[in-house]
């Protein structure tokens, strides 16, 4: 990875992000304050422009295809190929449903080969291919000469392979410009103050997004009128022009993006995964936690990779769901679809008075540009401060019903079209239909997306976004297939079959939605109650108290979880044992944690979520500090761990290859994080017992089984962050875990500012400034596996003080006291850390969390999120999650 370069190069680089006002973390189920999205990053634009030139450019070739199929050239309305509106119909559908099919395309090219942003990028190009076919054979010479239909034909595959690539990738690509992960507490300039909430801010991006889709939605305004009154060829011409121009824009904000790599075969993995699910007949007995208790995990010979977790199994099971979800949405885009094609076929029966018979459907996005602002700017925030959830399959279930009811109006319409005069009913009559089905979409496809991205997991969001696209397909072919009765005089009855169908869509939808147990049936309030009356403190059990138990009891209360939580440890902050490991740590973030997936994930977690507390300036952030890091290996670390860092790290830079010092093959420069270990894991402690993060309650006491921490009957979940002690503990002995012993020195060393390390092939050595301390650092260290020797030995001592000295000089000037040596044991874990769910017989279930070695609080918060989000649906019948 090392290189040749001149002083000031920067070959990888990723500044520190504008930080929001400052606030704390507090749990929104005790603060009742009103929630807020935060600032939508300005780079999003950027992908909103794209997606609208894309838009523009797919409805203005889609405007004027009914009328360039159906009517024979230079009659007395626009037209080309003359084929009648059964086959333009059934065309125009396959167009829709192989554009809207090939996301799946899209987004397995995306995902596994070659990155959202490679992808987008390609499919423009493909794009701009298929409509240079499209306008070279819809010139009057092309259309006499009989090649139209074949460049017809053609140019629908390409566009459509275009649109596909685009739109499985554009979306989630979109929302991952968006990093933040936590709420927190912000006071307005009018004093108020409130919490600001990701998952708003999602739905913000969501809705704006969509708002610029309806935006280039009106294109056929454009195209319509200049196939009325010029030619086919140059109204197809300007969507050309468009989408060239987006696609130069794209490529020219490359480095404006934050971009997420393939992740080598996630697909590939996800399908193993429900295959072992399917032979298992359930997700939960696919766990690798169930198989290793039933004697199968050696059937199964992907269980046994270090990337088959349970966390990744109830991540897939996750997204798996969502995919259920979108099984109804057919029913309500086969009435969707209608206004693209036989409603436009319905105008042109009607008295036009020099209207284009396909202009009003443009009245659909010019609905959804009012409805939206609408909507984010007064109806969501109204229903936040009245405390009404206007929640998910409510939406849905009304958009379904409003799509159900423009069908109603469709069908009465086309009666009475059947009963009077020829194009005697005006065409302006037939306005409600379009707006009715714009307000449902702002319900149901928003909506759509926002599932389709939080509910997949990272490596899967195109594939899953593609699948809610496919939707629409699926929808078109469903059109296809009714296409004998999309004509007269069967329309009435078409009509009205719709309405019956988008009504019963929604109805199962809610039904649906009403058992899935991970979005509580019951209304808040309810549950709030309830679990108040019935759920004593002792519901949640965290055995240990170390930071990785801390961590985990910190993620149960910002969940809204904290009043049912209890702490069980033979140590607790503030003591002092060669056994608790976590107050000796240097306590930072570096390169220390291996290469799998998993670590490079919770680094990840661990490291935004830390950099969020710092920046919001919370509670939980008052003994860590940026501080400025310097890391140097001996070998070249692995590239897939390098690639991974430099994709969030702040201010990281690649050390020129003739500033290494002798014998580093590698360096690297970034923003750290430090943390006071022993003073931050009081505070955590402080913080936790208080109200506000519910009260959580801390019991010193010694248990010797794993059944023994279920400390009631009320015991329903018990999170064993127990550390070293997993090797001995009755019912775990995971004969995985070991020690790996480490010696510190711990100096006062005013001098020292910077974070540096050194990464050798049997030592680690460091220097870990300790923030609010009074000038004292962590040097080290030894990473001795197995070795469970607690006495302090004076050579490594010696070494320790020689090796840092060399790497830092500043520490030899006169100035550093030694204060004190101490020995601790890191938990470590053959093959990684645990994180893993075990049911142990009905109604109790423990998750384990241990064995992150020396990267307990680089990656403890990364690690607390999967361990939560394996416990989630007994969860919430605990209580309403506060999203905190």
């Amino acid at each position: 990875m090392s290189r040749d370069c001149k002083k000031g190069d920067n070959p990888v680089t990723q500044t520190e992000a504008e930080a929001p006002a400052r606030g704390d973390l507090v749990s929104v189920d005790n603060t009742g304050l009103r929630r807020i999205p935060d600032r939508i990053p300005w780079v999003v634009l950027l992908v909103i422009i794209v997606e609208l030139g894309e838009r523009f450019t797919y409805f203005g070739l889609s405007g004027p295809l009914q009328n360039y199929i159906k009517n024979p050239y230079g009659g007395e309305q626009p037209g080309a190929l003359g084929r009648g509106q059964a086959v333009a119909t059934a065309l125009g559908n396959f167009f829709k449903f192989w554009a809207y099919a090939s996301t799946v395309l899209g987004a397995i090219v995306a995902d596994q080969f070659l990155g959202k942003f490679k992808a987008i990028l390609i499919a423009c190009g493909i794009y701009v291919v298929g409509l240079t076919i499209l306008v070279t054979t819809a010139t009057p010479s092309a259309i006499n000469g009989g090649s139209a239909f074949g460049g017809l034909v053609a140019a629908m595959v390409i566009i459509g392979a275009g649109t596909g690539g685009i739109k499985a990738n554009v979306t989630p690509f979109c929302a991952e410009q968006y990093q933040k992960a936590h709420a927190y507490v912000k006071t307005l300039k009018s004093g108020e103050q409130v919490i600001v909430d990701p998952e708003l801010t999602v739905e913000r991006m969501f809705l704006w997004f969509y708002w610029a889709v309806n935006i280039g939605a009106l294109s056929p305004l454009i195209t319509v009128n200049v196939e009325t009154h010029v030619s086919f060829w140059l109204a197809y011409l300007i969507p050309l022009i468009v989408i060239v121009i987006v696609a130069a824009l794209f490529l020219c904000s490359n480095k404006l993006f934050l971009k997420s790599r393939p992740q080598g075969s996630p697909i590939v993995d996800a399908a193993r995964t429900v295959h072992i699910a399917i032979a298992e007949r359930s997700f939960e007995k696919a766990k690798p936690s169930a198989l290793r208790e039933n004697g199968k995990i050696d059937q199964y010979p992907f269980a046994n990779k270090s990337g088959y977790t349970d966390y990744s199994v109830e991540k897939v099971k996750t997204g798996i769901t969502a995919c259920k979800l979108f099984l109804l949405f057919p029913l309500y885009f086969v009435c969707w679809t209608q206004i693209w094609n036989n409603l436009i076929s319905q105008a042109g029966q009607m008295a036009l008075h020099g209207t284009p018979n396909d202009l009003l459907q443009n009245l659909n996005p010019i609905a959804l540009i009012i409805f939206i602002p609408l909507l984010d700017f007064v109806v969501y925030p109204l229903l936040r401060r009245y405390k009404i959830n206007f929640r998910p399959e409510l939406k849905v279930t009304a958009g379904f019903f409003m799509a159900a009811v423009s069908m109603v109006y469709a069908c009465v319409l086309q009666h009475y079209i059947y009963k009077s005069p020829p194009n005697s009913i005006h065409v302006w009559i037939q306005a409600p239909i379009y707006l009715l089905v714009g307000f449902s979409e702002a319900f149901v496809v928003i909506t759509g997306l926002e599932i389709a991205y939080t509910k997949a997991p990272e490596s899967l969001r195109s594939l899953v976004s593609a699948l809610f696209w496919l939707t629409i397909g699926i929808a078109a072919a469903i059109c296809i297939a009714l296409a004998p009765v999309s004509q007269d005089p069967y329309l009435v009855w078409m009509y009205g079959s719709l309405a019956i169908v988008g009504c019963l869509g929604g109805i199962l939808f809610y039904l649906g939605r009403l058992v899935d147990t991970e979005n509580a049936p019951l209304p808040p309030v309810i549950i709030n109650l309830v679990s108040r009356a019935i759920m004593p403190r002792d519901s949640i059990v965290i055995l240990g108290a170390g930071i990785i138990g801390l961590n985990v009891a910190l993620e149960l209360s910002k969940r809204g979880y904290g009043r049912h939580v209890t702490v069980i440890a033979k140590d607790l902050p503030g003591d002092i044992h060669v056994d608790y490991t976590s107050p000796w740590a240097g306590a930072n973030f570096s390169g220390i944690s291996g290469n799998d997936p998993n670590a490079l994930r919770w680094d990840k977690a661990g490291y935004l979520a830390l950099m969020q507390l710092i920046d919001h300036g919370a509670e939980e952030a008052k003994y860590l500090a940026k501080t400025q890091s310097t890391e140097y290996w001996d070998d070249e670390p692995n590239p897939n761990k390098i690639r991974s860092v430099s994709e969030y790290l702040r201010d990281v830079q690649v050390i020129c290859k003739t500033d290494l010092p002798e014998g580093v093959a590698f360096g690297l420069r970034f923003t750290t994080i430090t943390l006071n270990a022993p003073a931050h894991c009081q505070h955590l402690m402080s913080l936790l017992s208080r109200p506000s993060y519910g009260s959580v309650k801390f019991i010193r006491r010694e248990i010797s089984s794993i059944e023994e921490a279920f400390i009631s009957s009320h015991t329903k979940i018990v999170f064993n962050c127990i550390g070293n002690e997993a090797r001995t503990l009755a019912g775990v002995q995971d004969a995985k875990c070991y020690p790996t012993r480490g010696q510190i020195v711990l100096v006062k060393a005013p001098a020292v500012k910077e974070n540096m390390m050194r990464h050798g092939k049997d030592y680690e050595t460091y220097i870990i400034p300790r923030p609010s301390s009074d000038s004292t650092v962590i040097l080290g260290g030894y990473l001795q596996k197995g070795d469970s020797d607690s006495r302090i030995r004076e050579h490594e001592t010696r070494s320790i003080l020689q090796r840092t000295g060399d790497l830092l000089p500043v520490l030899t000037n006169g100035e550093t006291k030694v204060l004190k040596v101490a020995v601790g044991f890191r938990p470590s874990r053959e093959a990684g850390a645990r994180v893993e769910r075990q049911d142990i017989q009905p109604g109790r279930t423990v998750v384990h969390n241990y064995g992150a070695g020396g990267t307990g609080y680089q990656a403890g918060m990364g690690m607390a999120q999967d361990a939560v989000n394996l416990a989630q649906d007994i969860l919430v019948f605990l209580g309403e999650a506060s999203k905190l």
